[in-house]
């Protein structure tokens, strides 16, 4: 094992919960006096993230009842091996094929998902092996025998005599990849044994280590630059060698619900975390690192480090396809129950080389919203791939006729929360300590209707805080003994419509939607652990922008809110999805027009415009703080006027939407391409950006 320094000092230990209502209390005012820092600046907020998307991403989805398979079957029965190969190839090809990107002599390294080894393949705890095996079949098809393929996983229990000590009470596997018992057998081993015979170049690795004796010997020190994600491990990991060294990964998930939301493409990858080091759970460690290496999921909770470490891990593997398993899913958790009530037919592959947009297709396939899964909307802002379903490009099968509703685990907090908004403007504190009811007083004159401009005024400029809890106590590091303050976004909604704030605290909070007082709550509650919501509310969003205000009051609580719109729903099993197509908002996109000299954020803003491209008509948002006269128009890249939208004078602290169909001052459709929208106020005050009409 490479570069391990066994006398690092250990890794803070985990604060016990105490069950008793006087342990609560006691855990709520630690809380309330714990400051994270891991030498990190700053601890949990990061304010430079890289938003590198993906122009376009292609996802496949192939159902066993396609009319274009040759062997088309029921969705409601397993399919047939023949079946189960012709559909992960026809998903593979309509995805872009494997050819481009695996030439001979090449080594592909293919991960599947294994959890339990007394499943059989296709019960839908593990990868089904036939999904597998089409995959091998495919890469050696390339050129055969040249290319080299390994299929790894990292599996939970591994099997060395080095490892057998790994966990207390808990049984070794045996033999990886297989059992001897044929109704539990998953199939991994005789799969080796088909494909050697057939002459391909093939194997099976154990990502835990190979080696019966040193399994250490074959991990390697991987650093990410910046530190990485999960900031408790410093972006530092131990992987196994073959992952480091393959031209090629391919990860091969089974589609399920799991405690981060679901396993798919991304999830996969925490197989990569070899338990000869990190132990089972991987969040133990071992005896014979002295307990050195863990993952950081939930230890320092409330704060979650899970989706950042499945990011992390995902960047390193660099994943260059994906094939999904949604034969047989499972709802509600990881593995089958015993009387299988939560196993889910679907009959379906996806595939892609996106596994952002991947992960993106089967979370909305199970009924989900992307963008309440963490490791989705994180991983896409570091630039693993594009979460936009306008980008997203769906051949095979229409996501919209064939999805289902899969249930959540109730029990599991993160679940039912889903992600609440992390993107805010937040304003300097307000000593607040002499006040009786702080809630009540208008520290910002105006409070309900006040619209701040980013980064002046004692605002800051917009920050994307990377917990649910956004931690006022951490942002500010304030003298302060008794503090009020106010958090800003924006959010735009594709409809008007009904839907829920679900907002947590524990101390005083009041909510504006639109300028009007949605919510309001002035006593204190218990708020701890993993749990997130403390209370929901029904409330009315607009079609296209909205603006939230959010006022929070710090005495003896952690001094920490979250927020998020849901739909409403009634059922347990359901609840917590981010309305569909919401999308929270802090950055305005400005783009600088030629030869524009001064800009004046105080006193206009122009708002991003949606959606972004267009092809029939879209919303310009603006912010005129200053009640002056003011002019929305289209140019051309070429400098020309194509449209005036507006010229008027209006109020203080007014947001206005214009919209445009496309058309110049004339009434003729304007070409595809390019266009600027510029936003003058008196003088020289000129904001703009660019937007693209596609016919």
């Amino acid at each position: 094992m490479a570069r391990i320094d066994f006398t690092k000092k250990k890794i803070l230990k985990i604060f016990l919960f105490i069950a008793a209502v006087a342990g609560w209390i006691s855990w709520d005012i630690y809380q309330a006096n714990q400051k994270y820092d891991y030498n990190y600046k700053p601890a949990y907020l990061l304010t430079e993230m890289n938003y590198k998307t993906n122009s376009s991403a292609s996802v496949a989805i192939v159902r066993s009842d396609n009319s274009s398979l040759s062997n088309p079957s029921s969705t409601n029965s397993d399919p047939s091996n023949e079946t189960v190969e012709q559909m992960v190839r026809r998903a593979v090809n309509l995805a872009g094929g494997l050819a481009s990107k695996i030439k001979s002599g090449m080594t592909v390294l293919i991960k599947p998902n294994l959890v339990e080894v007394n499943q059989p393949s296709g019960s839908g705890t593990d990868t089904d092996v036939r999904v597998v095996e089409a995959v091998v079949k495919m890469v050696d098809e390339i050129d055969h025998g040249k290319i080299k393929i390994i299929v790894g996983d990292g599996s939970p229990r591994p099997f060395t005599t080095f490892e057998k000590n790994v966990a207390s009470g808990k049984s070794p596997w045996i033999v990886l990849y297989g059992n001897s018992d044929p109704t539990k057998d998953a199939g991994y081993q005789k799969l080796l044994a088909r494909m050697t015979a057939a002459g391909i170049d093939f194997r099976l690795s154990n990502l835990n280590g190979n080696s019966d004796t040193n399994p250490w010997s074959e991990l390697k020190e991987v650093v990410l630059p910046n530190g990485g994600s999960a900031q408790p491990q410093k972006g530092t990991y131990m992987i196994h060698q073959d992952v480091l060294n393959a031209d090629v990964y391919i990860s091969v998930p089974v589609m399920k619900i799991h405690d981060p939301g679901i396993t798919c493409a991304l999830k996969n990858q925490i197989g990569l975390a070899p338990s000869s080091l990190y132990g089972f759970s991987k969040t133990a460690g071992v005896y014979n690192d002295n307990y050195n290496h863990k993952l950081l999921h939930t230890a320092q909770a409330p704060v979650m480090w899970t989706d950042k470490e499945i990011v992390d891990l995902s960047s390193i593997a660099k994943i260059k396809f994906v094939v999904v398993d949604a034969l047989m899913c499972l709802d509600v958790q990881k593995t089958t129950l015993s009387d299988k009530s939560n196993q889910v037919r679907m009959n379906m592959i996806v595939a892609g080389e996106d596994p952002v947009a991947v992960d993106n297709v089967c979370a909305r396939l199970m009924g989900l919203n992307p963008d309440d899964i963490e490791h989705i909307t994180l991983a896409e802002r570091m630039g693993l791939g594009t979460n936009d379903v306008s980008r997203i490009n769906i051949s095979g099968e229409n996501l919209s006729a064939i999805k289902k509703k899969f249930r959540k685990n109730t029990l599991i907090p993160d679940q039912v929360w889903g992600q609440g908004n992390r993107e805010w403007i937040i304003s300097s504190p307000f000593d607040c300590s002499g006040y009786t009811n702080p809630i009540e007083y208008e520290f910002i004159p105006g409070e309900a209707g006040f619209i701040p401009a980013a980064g002046s005024n004692g605002w800051s400029k917009g920050n994307y805080f990377i917990n649910d809890r956004i931690d006022l106590k951490t942002f500010y590091n304030s003298s302060f003994s008794q503090m009020a303050s106010y958090a800003f976004s924006y959010f735009t909604s594709p409809k008007e419509q009904e839907a829920e704030l679900w907002i947590g605290s524990d101390e005083a909070v009041k909510v504006y939607l639109n300028g009007s007082l949605a919510y309001s709550f002035t006593g204190t509650r218990t708020y701890t652990g993993a749990t997130v919501l403390s209370d929901t509310k029904k409330v009315s969003i607009k079609k296209g922008l909205n603006t939230l205000l959010v006022k929070t009051i710090q005495k003896t609580g952690t001094y920490d809110f979250a927020l998020n719109i849901c739909e409403v729903e009634s059922n347990i099993n359901y609840r917590g999805n981010r309305v569909e197509g919401l999308k929270f908002t802090t950055d305005a996109n400005i783009v600088n027009i030629k030869n524009v000299i001064k800009e004046t954020p105080a006193d206009i803003d122009l708002l991003h415009s949606y959606p972004n491209p267009f092809n029939s008509a879209i919303q310009i948002p603006f912010v005129v703080r200053s009640g002056e006269e003011v002019s929305v128009d289209i140019y051309d890249m070429l400098g020309r006027k194509v449209k005036s939208l507006f010229n008027g004078i209006t109020g203080t602290n007014s947001l206005r939407t214009v919209n445009w169909n496309g058309k110049d001052n004339f009434n003729h459709p304007v070409s595809s391409g390019s266009y600027l929208v510029v936003l003058k106020g008196n003088g020289s005050k000129i904001k703009s950006h660019k937007i693209l009409f596609l016919k």
